[in-house]
């Protein structure tokens, strides 16, 4: 959800770092470079996670699809930002973000089929349309906007979003156009420039759709269907390799279970429980972003 982001603003932080070498000779690296002592204590925890006996990893691997999914089935979004941390840890970035978003859309796809009746296809329309403008907005702007100014803009946004749900009555009104139309190009840009539009997108769901079987129906289907276009660059990018389709194929074990366990805990908690945890899940995202 967030490699987007880690894997470009490294290389657009650290421009001109090999040609800075001669310039900063007789400092430490910390003054030379800011940060960089803490991107390679980085660097040596992913290679040592990489050189885990391959059994470790696909326990590792299977465990986080079982746990993040759980999460995804009950209300149909933040299975990727669960997953796609340790899964980069364990087989690089490229492959984690194909494994998880080919997860991510069997998920997505199954729960769209299981509660159509909940679908609310003017508003799902919407939001996609709005969303694709947004993403093609947004993969435009990343070459041209400082993500280390709007990154934590976004985040702030969506913090105070889940706080404010958490600890405010909500609105029994949606949102006005006026907002929501910026908030669904706003998730749009974002999702354009750093594939983690998500929470924004939440921001908008919560406030429109009151009921927990709507809301979870209908954020699968954008998923359902924005994903696709991740995919396919996933496709051209090659990365549907022998690797990729032995950790889909056994993603899919834990899969099957958590969908069946994500789903029951649905049914069995009321709306207010599915709202808190809704919210809590989007301050997670806000916070995870910020820091």
């Amino acid at each position: 959800m967030f490699i987007l982001f880690e894997k470009r603003g490294f290389f657009r932080e650290n421009r001109g770092y090999n040609g800075a070498i001669k310039r900063n000779a007789g400092v430490s690296t910390d003054e030379a470079f800011p940060g960089m002592t803490e991107i390679l204590r980085n660097v040596v925890i992913y290679m040592d996670l990489m050189m885990l006996p391959e059994f470790v990893k696909l326990a590792l691997f299977m465990l986080a699809v079982f746990i993040s999914n759980i999460v995804q089935a009950l209300t149909g979004f933040a299975g990727v930002m669960l997953s796609i941390p340790p899964t980069i840890l364990l087989y690089g970035p490229d492959m984690a973000k194909a494994v998880i978003n080919a997860i991510c859309w069997l998920v997505c796809a199954l729960l769209m089929y299981q509660n159509r009746q909940y679908i609310n296809p003017k508003e799902l329309l919407r939001i996609v349309v709005f969303m694709l403008v947004g993403m093609a907005i947004g993969i435009h702007l990343y070459n041209v906007v400082n993500p280390q100014i709007l990154v934590p803009l976004y985040g702030a946004i969506i913090v105070g979003a889940a706080l404010k749900s958490l600890i405010f009555k909500q609105s029994a009104s949606a949102l006005p156009n006026w907002i929501a139309i910026p908030v669904l190009l706003g998730a749009g840009v974002i999702h354009g420039m750093f594939a983690s539009g998500g929470a924004l997108l939440v921001v908008y769901l919560v406030a429109t759709f009151r009921d927990k079987d709507s809301f979870r129906a209908n954020v699968a289907s954008v998923w359902t269907i924005l994903n696709l276009v991740l995919m396919f660059n996933d496709y051209e990018k090659g990365l549907y390799n022998a690797e990729f389709f032995e950790l889909l194929g056994l993603g899919v074990i834990p899969l099957v279970i958590a969908i069946y366990l994500g789903n029951k805990i649905h049914d069995m908690i009321n709306q207010k429980m599915f709202n808190r945890v809704t919210y809590c899940l989007l301050l997670a995202a806000g916070s995870m972003i910020l820091i």
